[in-house]
């Protein structure tokens, strides 16, 4: 505007938007924000344009003339960084839950297996298919030699029929390639931390439920999901509240914790904004684009101003001055613009806290407390008894 000013040798002053709002197209006909300021400029003289910059919608295209495009933009979820949370199951997240599950089948059924001969064994079915060890001790199969196969464990005694090597055989097989494989995929989880991002879409942000959202009030965005009769839009319109402007919310979103709906010129300008005054990134913008469009300063139908800004409009597009000024007032963004727990000069080293071996400890305490219930249950027992 200062640009223009001195071109077109004018001098302006700022009047704000009486209900907060960019602009909205009601029922009712009738028009809020800057847009219904310049739509009502036809009857009585409100503002000479809009400055914005504001969507190119059909609606609107209806009531106000557009300048030419500035830039083109997209709208999406700005939301506060994704951290690292303590999480009590971390152990077991090196298997999908469907490898646990068909681990523990695996096992219920071969300590089944080995119940079955071991029976069979002692009732002389299979001749030969044990060997006597130290003391008299008679190596039939044992379901414990699953465990210390699994835990990597020695074992005193073998089986000396075919069968029973056959199955301990494949379970020194089974456990060497899980245990490797556990061990080393746990060791990379703790050294280099992943940061779990829960949302990246509209659906994300219904499914996952913890973060509240909002949008700008009068916005085509707003429009957009007032305008929606089914689908996500809609569920997403239902449980909105509304913000007057994503940058005077900036604090709160990084500290409430709250996603806004918005375009993402805006997010770049607060993350550049935040990093150059904190050195952090705060902020992450989700991976699902809602819409993209143009976006344009807004006149009064039939305004005579309109041809002389898209004169000089045009030329700064030409000449690289638009392209420049976005750049400079978001050059931090890059910085931010990274999967969270990647950025520049981020400490990756870990010091493992009793928050994160949480779910270890409750399961050595469970145990713990388990055995001292078997000892007072077999006192008790043996009490009896005599």
């Amino acid at each position: 505007m200062e640009i223009f000013a001195r071109k077109l040798n004018f001098t302006f002053s700022v009047i704000k938007s009486v209900d907060g709002e960019w602009g909205r197209l009601l029922p009712n006909g009738s028009t809020t924000g800057m847009i219904g300021m310049c739509q009502r400029n036809v009857r009585s003289v409100e503002v000479d344009m809009a400055l914005g910059p504001f969507s190119i919608t059909y609606k609107r295209s209806q009531i106000i003339d557009y300048s030419v495009p500035l830039y083109i933009d997209s709208f999406g979820i700005f939301l506060p960084r994704p951290r690292k949370e303590r999480d009590l199951a971390g152990f077991v997240k090196p298997f999908a839950w469907q490898v646990w599950v068909g681990l523990l089948t695996l096992m219920a059924l071969s300590m089944v297996l080995g119940v079955a001969y071991n029976w069979m064994a002692l009732k002389g079915s299979l001749p030969g298919a044990a060997r006597t060890g130290a003391g008299g001790r008679r190596a039939f199969f044992r379901a414990s030699w699953i465990f210390k196969m699994m835990l990597v464990e020695p074992i005193d005694l073998v089986p000396t029929s075919l069968t029973g090597r056959v199955l301990l055989g494949t379970w020194m097989v089974v456990s060497l390639i899980l245990s490797s494989a556990y061990q080393s995929i746990l060791t990379s989880l703790l050294a280099v931390p992943r940061v779990e991002v829960p949302v990246d879409s509209l659906q994300d942000l219904l499914d996952y439920g913890k973060i509240p959202w909002s949008v700008e009030h009068g916005t085509s965005i707003h429009q957009l999901l007032d305008d929606s009769s089914s689908g996500v839009y809609k569920e997403i319109n239902k449980k909105i509240f509304y913000v007057s402007s994503s940058f005077a919310e900036r604090d709160r979103v990084k500290e409430e914790r709250f996603a806004i709906l918005c375009d993402f010129f805006s997010m770049k300008l607060i993350m550049s904004d935040d990093y150059g005054q904190t050195g952090e990134c705060n902020y992450y913008i989700a991976k699902e684009v809602i819409w993209s469009a143009s976006m344009a300063f807004a006149f009064p139908k039939g305004s005579n101003l309109t041809g002389h800004f898209n004169k000089w409009m045009v030329m700064m597009k030409e000449s690289g001055l638009v392209d420049r000024y976005l750049q400079e007032v978001t050059k931090n963004v890059t910085a931010c613009m990274v999967p969270p727990g990647q950025e520049a000069g981020r400490n990756t080293s870990t010091v493992l806290s009793i928050f994160d071996l949480g779910g270890v400890f409750l399961i050595a305490a469970g145990g713990a407390a388990i055995s001292i219930f078997m000892f007072l249950m077999e006192k008790l027992s043996r009490h009896r008894s005599l």
